[in-house]
């Protein structure tokens, strides 16, 4: 029962040749929600009380929250809704107050009783608690296990002494067990007398299966298009199949249109050919036509085109077949100018039995804070079987669903707090912490019942399921478990295990010899030792299911995994275990097996595995990678050599491998982003510096001899960047250092200019020059170019040749006059001559 979103959609029709637009309204239930019941407790109620459900309601103001789930509303309200009956059961102490309380008319219009049903269970709980925490005390020796069998005269050996623990005799279960023993409660689908108020959509199978597709997908919206507007679900239905064929029509797939609606001049549109008979024949013309979100809207236009123009086409027609002959006659003429339209119709209704379409539909309707069944217009009461949620509900004389517990017709049922589904199998009560039963009619069950191969007990008053020991008239004392049922045979009861006669169910104790060959043992009260035991300050774990001591590694219920010796110890601490002798870690109190990182008592700090084992070597752990000792499993931390890929690695404080630039003891360092192998040499970092690093991996800085040629190189002193360009170094020198970063030499040319650089430091020279290569002097100056042209050097004059900047020498003929100079320096000696 979901309530729809209100909407209010324009719905476009053909009115002869105009277009009409109309309003339609979806009516969903959102609105404020006061929601009414009639709570009794079963247990309350004297079962001999033939009266029916109340009428009475006791309003909820609380709920003003506007759900859009009307259930939720519904759950809301039953859970809120105070009983009378629970107040005076909470008031009774003993059973004989049961009888003495009499029944309230005054508080129900129909049906209210406040006797208490429930005093009897007043102390199970206590009970219960008892039972489960009895303490047994063992001294036990040593037994040798093998096979997992114990040896029963070892067992017997050793003079178990147990305290005395008392069978405690139980009563009612006051915890939820409704789903422990297969017969949850669950809704009741099969119930005799209970009116069918469900939706049945049927199905076409005499058809292809583009017909039977078609059908199918808009079958229910037809249905619920015919409820709401009154027309014929089956003529909808043929009309669509035969405008559309069958929904495959290019008009209908692509526009949603399944019955030629043409465009009205607002919305959306498709132009496609149509066939138009006029003039004695048919003639294909092109036209818009309505594009539509669905094909319910499609229905809805179409149903609203026949309500106003073809109203003796609406089931006001008496039949399908007369509905189809009318649309001959609309308020505008003919819906279809063709003679057989009416005919085609009705074949096709019959055909394919579409006349099942257009069966009554029954509509729930969330009203003033309660739901209603409509049917044909009529508020339904009584039992009813709906098809949404395939489920039983009742409605009281007013027509409102019911929830909770319901005395009707002598009975107690229990409909669903939210969906008011009537419920059958075993049923939880939370607010009388009681267990009941409904049978398959949904009526509440007392005394002993076999539900699915299983004996209960329930109360012959109140209906709560019984539990715990039972002493039987006979003599025997027999066992209801938590959930309710008998016991026999092997049977673990409040985590222990007993043995139960296969026959009479009688409760067995002492050493006892099991078919599959194990040797129990079960004390005064009937108990097997199971699971975790403390035995003579040891820690054991007894199988679950055979009893049997259990060695070796075991995952225990809280989620511990630990380890027991060969003797059943459990152990603590470091362990090699195994056939590869591999180091375990447990915890030194619970024994639980350690995983992940831990510091060990001598201040290793090791890695264990998911499954406990030790690890060792490299390891990627929560995407980082870590190094462990291959002998003691130590972590590394630092720089670390990796043989296996020849690399020198650094893991931090935390052990993670380290990548990229990093700075350690005042070095800067950098790892492969990938491996994270430290580099060495020249290395082009991510902000486009050019660095080096040593064989240490260091970050040089200043001047560095570098390489097999040991060529020098100059470093930023703060960057580590390699320098390029001039340079002047701490000691004086200006230098050059070219692209590549190395210091040049000699002669170079550089932005134009010659210069010269000493061979040996790479000083950039200036001054007179002597170049054995080409033997000749040149000047470089103060800025190390080498000069061309007349120069005056401390008042001398001299003469640079052009070209190759060569001091002349000797007589030289320069621009038509001859000048002298001196053969070794170069200085000019003579005045010029002109020839």
């Amino acid at each position: 029962m979901l309530g729809k979103d209100v909407k209010k959609r324009f719905k476009m029709y053909k009115a002869g040749k105009s277009w009409v637009v109309a309003p339609l309204v979806f009516f969903g239930m959102v609105a404020g929600l006061e929601l009414t019941t009639n709570f009794a407790a079963a247990d309350t109620v004297n079962q001999n009380d033939p009266t029916t459900v109340a009428a009475k309601t006791i309003s909820d103001t609380s709920q003003q929250e506007k759900p859009t789930v009307a259930t939720t509303a519904q759950a809301t309200t039953a859970n809120n809704t105070t009983s009378s009956a629970s107040a005076a059961e909470s008031q009774s102490t003993n059973a004989n107050a049961q009888d003495a309380i009499s029944v309230d008319k005054s508080q129900t219009t129909t049906t209210t009783s406040t006797a208490n049903e429930a005093a009897t269970t007043t102390q199970t709980t206590a009970q219960a608690t008892t039972q489960q925490n009895t303490s047994t005390k063992l001294t036990v020796s040593k037994v040798v296990v093998k096979n997992n069998v114990v040896n029963a005269s070892a067992l017997a050996a050793n003079k178990t002494q147990v305290a005395q623990p008392q069978i405690n005799y139980g009563g009612d279960i006051t915890y939820d067990v409704s789903g422990n023993g297969g017969a949850k409660a669950t809704n009741a689908t099969n119930v005799s007398g209970v009116s069918n108020s469900s939706n049945s959509i049927p199905s076409v199978t005499n058809a292809s299966t583009t017909v039977r597709n078609f059908v199918n997908q808009i079958g229910s919206a037809a249905m619920q298009v015919s409820q709401e507007y009154g027309v014929y679900a089956s003529m909808m239905i043929a009309q669509a199949g035969l405008e559309s064929a069958w929904g495959q029509s290019q008009l209908a797939r692509q526009a949603h249109n399944l019955f030629g609606v043409k465009y009205n001049g607002r919305g959306e549109y498709v132009l496609m050919p149509t066939l138009e008979f006029y003039g004695g024949a048919y003639h294909t013309v092109y036209a818009k036509f309505q594009k539509y979100s669905s094909y319910y809207d499609s229905l809805v236009r179409y149903a609203q085109l026949l309500r106003s123009n073809f109203p003796n086409s609406t089931k006001r027609a008496g039949s399908y077949q007369w509905a189809a002959q009318n649309l001959r006659h609309g308020v505008y003429g003919a819906y279809a100018t063709d003679p057989t339209y009416a005919s085609k119709l009705t074949n096709l209704i019959n055909t394919y039995f579409l006349y099942r379409f257009d069966q009554p539909v029954s509509q729930e309707k969330y009203e003033n804070g309660h739901w209603y069944l409509y049917k044909n217009g009529q508020r339904q009461t009584g039992f009813q079987h709906l098809s949404q949620g395939n489920r039983v509900v009742y409605y009281n004389g007013q027509g409102q669903m019911v929830y909770g517990q319901q005395r009707i017709n002598g009975h107690w049922y229990y409909f669903d707090e939210s969906s008011g589904a009537m419920q059958t199998g075993v049923k939880y009560i939370a607010s009388q912490h009681k267990n009941v039963y409904y049978n398959s009619q949904g009526q509440m069950q007392y005394g002993e019942q076999n539900i699915n191969g299983h004996w209960y007990l329930f109360a012959q008053r109140s209906g709560a399921m019984q539990t715990g020991f039972q002493k039987l008239p006979d003599g025997r004392i027999v066992y209801y478990n938590q959930n309710g049922q008998i016991q026999y045979g092997e049977q673990r009861i409040n985590g222990y295990w007993y043995l139960f006669d296969r026959s009479s169910g009688a409760l067995k104790t002492g050493f006892q010899r099991l078919s599959d060959g194990r040797t129990v043992y079960y004390n005064q009260v009937g108990q097997m030792q199971y699971g975790e035991q403390r035995i003579n300050g040891y820690w054991y774990f007894f199988d679950k299911s055979s009893g049997a001591m259990s060695v070796g590694f075991q995952k225990l219920p809280d989620g511990r995994t630990v380890y027991y010796n060969s003797q059943g110890h459990m152990q603590y601490g470091e362990q090699k275990i195994g056939f590869g002798w591999t180091w375990y870690l447990f915890d030194q109190s619970s024994g639980a097996m350690k995983t992940g990182f831990q510091t060990l008592a001598d201040g290793r700090k090791v890695y264990y595995a998911g499954n406990g084992k030790m690890q060792y070597g490299e390891q990627r752990i929560g995407g980082y990678w870590y190094l462990f000792d291959q002998a003691s499993g130590t972590m590394k931390t630092g720089f670390q050599y990796i043989p296996k890929y020849q690399k020198t690695v650094y893991y931090d404080e935390k052990g993670h491998m380290q990548y990229g630039e990093q700075r350690i003891n005042g070095y800067w360092y950098f790892f492969d982003k990938s491996s994270g192998a430290m580099s060495v040499g020249f290395q082009k970092l991510p902000d486009g510096r050019t660095v080096y690093y040593n064989s240490q991996g260091h970050m040089q800085y200043g001047e560095q001899k570098i390489g097999s040629g040991w060529t020098w190189y100059l470093f930023d002193q703060s960057s580590g960047a390699m320098k390029t360009g001039f340079q002047t170094l701490a000691d004086g020198r200006k230098v050059y250092y070219a692209g590549n970063g190395k210091m040049q030499y000699g002669e170079q040319r550089i932005g134009g200019y010659w210069y010269l650089f000493d061979q040996a430091n790479g000083a950039m020279k200036t001054g007179f020059q002597y170049i054995p290569k080409y033997d000749k002097t040149v000047y470089y100056n103060d800025n190390g170019q080498m000069q061309y042209g007349w120069l005056e050097v401390n008042g001398d004059t001299y003469y640079l040749e052009y070209g190759s900047g060569a001091v002349a020498k000797g007589k030289m003929k320069i621009s038509d006059y001859w000048y002298d100079f001196d053969s070794t320096t170069g200085k000019m000696l003579a005045a010029s001559s002109n020839l």
